[in-house]
């Protein structure tokens, strides 16, 4: 009796990652090529003893042509881990990146495996196939921060590596510890590389052509018309602010992301007064924060046109520090 219950005991117990099995059911060789204890590597820079192939493929089982097994859609063959269940980065969670989660209000994404390239607004080229996952990552690596494409929609958009600002993610600070200087880290992501004026302006830009190989006709500077004759906010200055990254999350957003000028959410709101917060309730917070504008959320950071009001204030700019006494109350976070 005592053994059972120390059997029940030991299978409640959370599940801990370690460097060479980071998630349940991924197991990989503890000793790397140089005879260290190795680091699971699940999407490209593989260990010469890698068993990391068997995570997406089937030799003989696959059900696909390219032997992936669990598709249904590639999106569902992703989601296998980066729902919470395998994978460190859980798409359908708040991130650098936005979310893939409908059930909130106020929400918007890039649906994956269920519309066509072509729909993109802006889109220029008749283009066949449908938005993946793998339409902007590469599940066997790439230069770029977080696996993204160096060619796009048929178009190899740059030379230069889109650089994220990468912070090491505190949830996983034990883990990131134990895999030493060289090994896997899990980072959280604050977005694309904003450049000072007295820097290369490449990241940057980099960035905004990526969205671009699909949103073809809004690579654009202010002033500039459209194929369609409309005209369109600038995307491609090299100033910081002024890049599909400072409006747009590239996954989606719903009402737990957008923030207003002051760079506030509902979270931070429903905080109490000696918080920060005003000690709001969640259905006052949520209210507030709700998007009501004619085009929807759009994948936006900001409520509503919150984000023209943010940059375009006669006391501020979001490069320039806060004016005190200006009515802007917090920069916002990019």
């Amino acid at each position: 009796m005592l053994s059972m219950f120390a059997a029940l005991a030991s299978a409640e117990e959370p599940f801990v990652p370690t460097p060479n099995n980071p998630a349940p059911g991924i197991n990989v060789g503890t000793i790397d090529n140089n005879g260290n204890v190795a680091t699971h590597r699940t999407h490209g820079n593989f260990q010469n003893n890698t068993n990391s192939c068997a995570n997406c493929h089937s030799t003989h089982n696959g059900d696909s042509a390219t032997l992936l097994k669990f598709e249904k859609t590639e999106s569902d063959l992703c989601l296998t881990c980066h729902d919470g269940t395998l994978g460190f980065y859980n798409v359908e969670k708040n991130s650098g990146a936005g979310v893939f989660n409908s059930t909130h209000n106020s929400s918007s994404m890039h649906n994956v495996g269920t519309v066509k390239i072509s729909s993109a607004p802006g889109a220029l080229t008749p283009t066949e196939g449908e938005l993946q996952c793998s339409s902007c990552h590469n599940p066997h690596g790439s230069v770029n921060d977080r696996l993204l494409n160096t060619t796009v929609n048929g178009k190899t958009y740059s030379t230069a590596a889109i650089d994220l600002e990468l912070v090491e993610d505190p949830a996983y600070k034990d883990f990131n510890a134990s895999t030493g200087p060289t090994g896997l880290k899990i980072y959280q992501s604050k977005g694309p590389v904003f450049v000072n004026s007295d820097l290369p302006d490449v990241p940057q830009r980099v960035y905004s052509n990526f969205c671009s190989t699909c949103h073809e006709d809004y690579l654009k500077s202010s002033g500039s018309q459209r194929v369609d004759g409309h005209y369109s906010h600038t995307t491609n200055s090299y100033k910081s602010g002024r890049n599909c990254a400072s409006c747009h999350y590239a996954h989606g957003t719903d009402i737990t992301l957008l923030k207003d000028t002051a760079g506030k959410t509902i979270a931070d709101y429903m905080k109490p007064v000696a918080q920060g917060g005003k000690g709001w309730t969640q259905a006052i917070a949520t209210d507030y924060m709700k998007d009501i504008s004619a085009g929807g959320s759009a994948l936006k950071k900001y409520t509503n046109m919150a984000v023209c009001w943010a940059c375009h204030q006669s006391t501020h700019k979001l490069d320039t520090p806060i004016v005190e006494g200006g009515n802007y109350s917090g920069k916002p976070t990019r």
